[in-house]
Protein backbone atom coordinates (compact mmCIF):
# COMPACT_ATOMS: atom_id res chain seq x y z
CA UNK A 1 0.00 0.00 0.00
CA UNK A 2 3.02 2.60 0.61
CA UNK A 3 4.28 2.20 -2.78
CA UNK A 4 0.85 2.56 -4.30
CA UNK A 5 0.91 5.78 -1.95
CA UNK A 6 3.61 7.10 -3.54
CA UNK A 7 3.15 6.23 -6.79
CA UNK A 8 -0.33 8.21 -6.27
CA UNK A 9 0.92 11.10 -4.96
CA UNK A 10 2.53 12.10 -8.05
CA UNK A 11 -0.68 12.64 -9.41
CA UNK A 12 -2.49 15.32 -7.73
CA UNK A 13 -5.98 14.37 -8.98
CA UNK A 14 -5.69 10.89 -8.13
CA UNK A 15 -4.14 11.95 -4.49
CA UNK A 16 -7.14 14.19 -4.15
CA UNK A 17 -9.59 11.30 -4.75
CA UNK A 18 -8.25 8.92 -2.56
CA UNK A 19 -7.88 11.79 0.47
CA UNK A 20 -11.91 12.16 0.01
CA UNK A 21 -11.68 8.35 -0.21
CA UNK A 22 -9.92 7.94 2.65
CA UNK A 23 -11.59 10.29 5.01
CA UNK A 24 -15.06 9.02 3.55
CA UNK A 25 -14.04 6.10 5.41
CA UNK A 26 -12.70 7.48 8.62
CA UNK A 27 -15.66 9.80 8.92
CA UNK A 28 -18.28 6.79 7.92
CA UNK A 29 -16.64 3.65 8.84
CA UNK A 30 -18.27 0.56 6.85
CA UNK A 31 -20.90 2.74 6.07
CA UNK A 32 -18.67 4.40 3.15
CA UNK A 33 -17.91 1.12 0.95
CA UNK A 34 -19.96 -1.91 -0.20
CA UNK A 35 -19.47 -4.93 1.51
CA UNK A 36 -17.58 -7.63 0.29
CA UNK A 37 -17.30 -10.50 2.05
CA UNK A 38 -19.81 -10.68 5.56
CA UNK A 39 -17.34 -13.37 7.34
CA UNK A 40 -14.59 -11.48 6.67
CA UNK A 41 -15.94 -7.58 6.59
CA UNK A 42 -14.41 -6.57 3.69
CA UNK A 43 -15.59 -3.47 1.84
CA UNK A 44 -14.66 -1.80 -1.30
CA UNK A 45 -15.21 1.99 -1.83
CA UNK A 46 -15.56 3.34 -5.60
CA UNK A 47 -14.99 6.47 -7.75
CA UNK A 48 -16.24 6.87 -11.00
CA UNK A 49 -13.53 9.42 -12.82
CA UNK A 50 -11.29 8.21 -12.64
CA UNK A 51 -12.58 4.68 -11.94
CA UNK A 52 -10.29 3.75 -8.81
CA UNK A 53 -11.51 1.37 -5.96
CA UNK A 54 -10.22 1.33 -2.38
CA UNK A 55 -10.19 -1.88 -0.70
CA UNK A 56 -10.62 -1.84 3.28
CA UNK A 57 -11.52 -4.37 6.57
CA UNK A 58 -13.32 -3.33 9.58
CA UNK A 59 -12.02 -5.07 12.46
CA UNK A 60 -15.47 -5.22 14.41
CA UNK A 61 -14.13 -5.87 17.62
CA UNK A 62 -11.60 -3.09 17.96
CA UNK A 63 -13.26 -0.70 15.33
CA UNK A 64 -9.95 -0.02 13.40
CA UNK A 65 -10.21 0.46 9.75
CA UNK A 66 -7.26 -1.50 7.73
CA UNK A 67 -6.37 -0.54 3.63
CA UNK A 68 -5.45 -3.12 1.90
CA UNK A 69 -5.01 -1.58 -1.55
CA UNK A 70 -6.56 -0.12 -4.22
CA UNK A 71 -6.43 -0.41 -8.05
CA UNK A 72 -7.61 1.94 -11.36
CA UNK A 73 -11.22 -0.28 -12.27
CA UNK A 74 -9.93 -3.50 -14.28
CA UNK A 75 -12.04 -6.68 -16.16
CA UNK A 76 -14.19 -8.33 -13.88
CA UNK A 77 -11.74 -11.53 -13.88
CA UNK A 78 -9.08 -8.86 -12.83
CA UNK A 79 -10.95 -7.29 -10.00
CA UNK A 80 -12.41 -10.88 -8.73
CA UNK A 81 -8.13 -11.94 -8.01
CA UNK A 82 -7.63 -9.04 -6.26
CA UNK A 83 -10.90 -9.65 -4.30
CA UNK A 84 -9.45 -12.99 -3.61
CA UNK A 85 -5.73 -12.14 -3.46
CA UNK A 86 -7.59 -9.45 -0.29
CA UNK A 87 -9.36 -12.37 1.43
CA UNK A 88 -6.51 -14.32 1.55
CA UNK A 89 -4.61 -11.35 3.57
CA UNK A 90 -7.33 -10.84 5.31
CA UNK A 91 -8.07 -14.44 6.33
CA UNK A 92 -4.57 -14.03 7.76
CA UNK A 93 -4.63 -11.23 9.70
Amino acid sequence: MVKQLRKAAKNNQIKQILTKMLDKVEESGPDAGKLLDSKLFIYEIKSMHPPIRLYFKHNLSTAEIYVFEFEMKTSEAEQQKTIDRIRKKASES
